[in-house]
């Protein structure tokens, strides 16, 4: 296949997970070419440039004109989401966005319309399904490994919204831009958890701030309005019961473990890392199942080794392969901004019911 020419807004070579993971991802696939970033400022335009070798702008409308970009990635802070993406749709370009794809349902919902007016191929960055050992987990779950799944559990760990978190990341602690432990890390791990055990049917939730004020890493102080404590409970359409607990900041008491238990054996995915974001951390399995009373490792083999990735790049990579088998295929496997917006509405009822739990009775 002819490769698809892609620009990514918000590749600054200063670090980010467009840097970490984007970039390196699309360097290592053949069916993508790398032809231009876009940065905030000229100074870091002009570092990129020379970074990566491609052109870069500060104005991300030059990168979205050129006639030779096929895909258009969106990698910034997610009130920027609309406006960039709303061009890119505009100019007739596929788009990918990081998610969450808008800062709540209303605008999700709005670009998945102009995505559908536009005819465009769109894709949303909801990587954790193609970690290898997230797809392991599916395939033994699928393969009876476990037997009839009864119940699913996570604990995990948003390592942001907590005292000490960089100053720019302030904007993450008002509620109102979208980017919160509920909206991030749990979004993530419920994602992971309907692409491993299936739809969910039912929440229930509970949701707190434990901090009403942040100290920031340069001393200043911010209010906190963001859930940094977020308990979900659900039942699936398979009938088992999940629960899913994400907090703000580490533990060191462990940042992610997600078993599931069935009436043949157990499956438990954990990190070792300081990290417990299930779409951008390093993960391990393990299980147990028969007459076993121990758990023992068990192999995620990596599809494609011959990238020489690891980690969320080589994560982010797998999507980006699904998505451009999607376009040459006529297959589906890629998230697209219609899942995106099933998801987001998974968030707002999780909100809403919180709300509703809090009524005296």
């Amino acid at each position: 296949m002819t490769p698809i020419g892609v620009g990514v807004i918000g590749a600054s070579p200063n670090g980010g997970w467009a840097a970490l993971a984007h970039v390196p991802a699309l360097r290592a696939l053949p069916e993508y070419d790398l032809r231009a970033v876009a940065t905030s400022r000229p100074e870091s335009a002009e570092r990129a440039k020379v970074a990566w070798g491609v052109d870069a702008y500060h104005d991300p409308r030059r990168l979205v004109e050129r006639r030779d970009i096929d895909l258009v990635v969106v990698a910034v802070k997610v009130p920027d989401h609309y406006g960039l993406i709303t061009d890119a749709l505009t100019a007739g370009k596929a788009v990918f966005s990081e998610w969450p794809l808008g800062v709540a349902l209303e605008q999700a919902q709005i670009l998945h319309a102009e995505a559908v007016v536009a005819g465009v191929p769109t894709v949303v960055g909801l990587q954790a399904r193609f970690a290898p050992a997230i797809r392991r987990m599916r395939e033994l779950v699928d393969a009876g490994y476990v037997g009839k799944v009864l119940s699913t559990n996570i604990v995990g760990s948003g390592m942001a919204w907590a005292p000490g978190a960089p100053a720019a990341q302030a904007y993450a602690f008002d509620a109102r831009n979208g980017v919160t432990t509920l909206t991030v890390s749990t979004a993530h791990a419920l994602d992971a958890l309907s692409y491993v055990l299936g739809d969910i049917s039912s929440v229930t939730s509970t949701l707190g701030v434990g901090n009403d004020t942040i100290t920031l890493d340069d001393g200043s102080t911010t209010t906190v309005t963001s859930p940094d404590q977020v308990a979900v409970t659900a039942q699936l359409e398979s009938g088992a019961v999940a629960s899913v607990f994400y907090r703000g900041g580490l533990s060191r008491a462990g940042n992610l473990r997600w078993e599931i238990n069935g009436t043949h054996g157990d499956l438990l995915l954990t990190s070792p890392a300081p990290n417990g974001n299930i779409q951008a951390t390093e993960l391990v399995l393990a299980g147990a199942n028969g007459s076993a009373t121990h758990l023992e490792p068990i192999h995620t083999h990596d599809a494609h080794p011959e990238t020489g990735l690891s980690g969320p790049a080589n994560t982010v990579a797998n999507l980006y392969r699904a998505f451009a088998h999607d376009q040459l295929l006529g297959t589906a496997a890629a998230p697209t901004f219609g899942d995106a917006v099933a998801l987001h509405r998974l968030i707002a009822g999780i909100e809403h019911v919180n709300t509703e739990s809090h009524r005296k009775y």
